[in-house]
């Protein structure tokens, strides 16, 4: 049997009688907390619209992960621990082709550029797709500390770029290849999701 926490979802935080501070949420999960979750646990955060919320896997089909929060209202899914769609987070990340960054991520691919293509839907449910031409601008070993554990990762920061713009994502592969922690641009309306495994 799975055990949820009992925490405000993604979708729904907005909604809770008072709105904490971005991060608070994320700075009361407790190693005793988390140990009561008999699956694997992630948690999400997406600053740009204050909201956090933890999140478990419901189903894998080809690699990709999907998971939900825990009042099954809004989703996200990861292939090799990167975030390749969102669901009901506006303007949302419908798929995205991120070969290249999963690559980088793991110390492969050289030195070189790469694409990252995303397909999103804006406000008004059109289609927008959107190609970057990426390159890793640093990767050095960095220990984060999760729980009150330290664990050793090799940081991974990639610049990707439009004609118009451009954005860094990060990646934290713990020694096992593990994808322990990331932080990744979706589109304008959702900004930066952060993940981190908690278990």
């Amino acid at each position: 049997m799975i055990r949820v926490l009992p925490i405000c979802a993604l979708a729904a935080l907005a909604a809770c009688a008072s709105t904490p501070p971005f991060g608070s949420f994320r700075a009361g999960l407790t190693p005793e907390l988390v140990a009561t979750v008999d699956a694997p646990l992630l948690y999400v955060g997406v600053e740009g619209l204050g909201r956090e919320s933890t999140v478990q896997p419901i189903e894998t089909l080809d690699g990709v992960t999907t998971w939900r929060t825990p009042d099954g209202t809004s989703a996200i899914s990861t292939r090799d621990g990167l975030v390749v769609a969102t669901r009901s987070l506006g303007d949302d990340l419908m798929s995205a082709d991120l070969a290249g960054s999963i690559a980088a991520s793991k110390g492969q691919g050289g030195d070189g550029y790469y694409p990252r293509f995303h397909t999103t839907l804006d406000g008004e449910y059109q289609t927008e797709f959107r190609s970057f031409q990426c390159i890793v601008t640093a990767r050095e070993p960095e220990t984060l500390n999760i729980l009150g554990t330290a664990l050793a990762t090799i940081r991974t920061d990639e610049t990707c770029a439009t004609p118009s713009f451009d954005v860094t994502n990060s990646y934290w592969r713990g020694t096992d290849g593990e994808l322990v922690r990331s932080e990744q641009w979706i589109s304008e309306g959702t900004g930066v999701i952060i993940t981190e495994r908690l278990n």
